[in-house]
């Protein structure tokens, strides 16, 4: 009976034919064509979600400036960043991880209702003032400018 088992006969033997594996293939390839660009959406969704957070924080920064100068808003983004912390790079663009004037944030020195970016590049946050009086923070997605736009209080 020993004897048997170790002589098996190749009819015994098992595995995949080829259409077997070409079907498996073919499954592997339909989930990746629909799981990419559901995860290519995903990620711009969070680096858009990312661009709301800084833009919070630039909002943070700019009402904590007008504590600092007895309800007077500044006049330049420069001064808003200004107040945000550099560890880590300070503020980050989270479409290209640069930083910087133009790169994650800019000036706006058009002030319109509601404040528009000027830029083409996706993660830019935009800080404009109406003379020192009031303030807007806008950003960019990935296919144009956010519909959120944070204002002061006051108006």
């Amino acid at each position: 009976m020993h004897a048997q088992k170790s002589g098996a006969s190749r009819a015994s033997q098992h595995g995949f034919t080829l259409i077997e594996l070409m079907i498996v293939v073919v499954i592997i390839g339909i989930l990746a064509a629909i799981a990419i660009p559901n995860f290519i959406s995903m990620q711009n969704r969070a680096k858009e979600g990312s661009t709301k957070a800084n833009m919070h924080v630039v909002q943070l920064a700019a009402e904590d400036y007008s504590i600092q100068n007895d309800g007077t808003y500044a006049a330049s983004a420069t001064n808003v960043l200004a107040l945000i912390p550099t560890y880590g790079g300070g503020l980050k663009n989270p479409f290209d991880k640069s930083t910087g004037s133009a790169n994650a944030w800019t000036d706006q020195s058009t002030w319109t209702l509601p404040l528009s970016t000027g830029s083409t590049k996706p993660g830019i946050i935009a800080y404009g003032d109406s003379a020192a009086v009031q303030y807007q923070v806008a950003g960019r997605g990935q296919a144009g400018d956010l519909p959120l736009v944070l204002t002061s209080g006051r108006q």
